[in-house]
């Protein structure tokens, strides 16, 4: 994964696009488009459509980038804006929008490229067993325990993202942790902080 836009080089660019600068816009794109992609193909596997969806949202914001607004996280605010167009957009294809987003959506946690850089077989084991371990959890466990120890987001952009209060996010975030404690080896948990180092 290229390294994340800084906080301040991507506000800048944030409001030469808002001044009308399309390559403002491409550049970034392109530095979250890997952060995007991710974040696309946890909510759904058909990677074409993910594909779509992040252009389409880039196409929207440029058409919107004369009443667009100021964004206080450029990331976190793309998250958002992705997860609901991929959502509206399945809603569409099944005609049963809601205007609210509820946890009625599949979300799923693998670690499938990053199993090809580890060669011993227990290690192996260990990480589809924390794969399914995580994948037990209710889905917006799932998501938060993604958007935190994946995408390094805050308790305030998570709350943004998946639209509830700074302190569901914490209580959320402590029920998903107790559950994966019950179910955690020591080993595991050390694979998984290796796992989110190289990301």
């Amino acid at each position: 994964m290229s390294s994340r836009l800084p906080s301040q080089e991507a506000q800048q660019l944030w409001q030469e696009y808002r001044s009308g600068d399309m390559y403002a816009l491409a550049k970034i794109m392109q530095s979250y488009y890997s952060d995007l992609f991710h974040w696309g193909m946890r909510l759904h596997t058909d990677r074409d459509f993910v594909k779509d969806c992040i252009q389409e949202v880039f196409m929207n914001l440029w058409k919107l980038q004369k009443s667009i607004n100021s964004v206080d996280n450029v990331r976190s605010y793309l998250l958002v804006v992705l997860k609901t167009h991929i959502l509206r957009e399945l809603a569409n294809k099944h005609r049963s929008f809601k205007s609210t987003l509820s946890d009625d959506y599949s979300f799923s946690v693998e670690f499938a490229a990053d199993i090809q850089l580890i060669e011993e077989e227990n290690e192996v084991y260990k990480i589809r067993k924390l794969e399914h371990v995580i994948n037990n959890l209710p889905e917006r466990q799932k998501e938060l325990i993604y958007l935190r120890f994946y995408q390094d987001l805050s308790f305030e952009q998570i709350a943004d993202v998946m639209h509830l209060g700074r302190q569901s996010v914490y209580n959320l975030l402590q029920k998903s942790l107790n559950s994966l404690r019950k179910n955690w080896t020591v080993n595991t948990i050390v694979i998984f902080l290796c796992l989110i180092e190289r990301v």
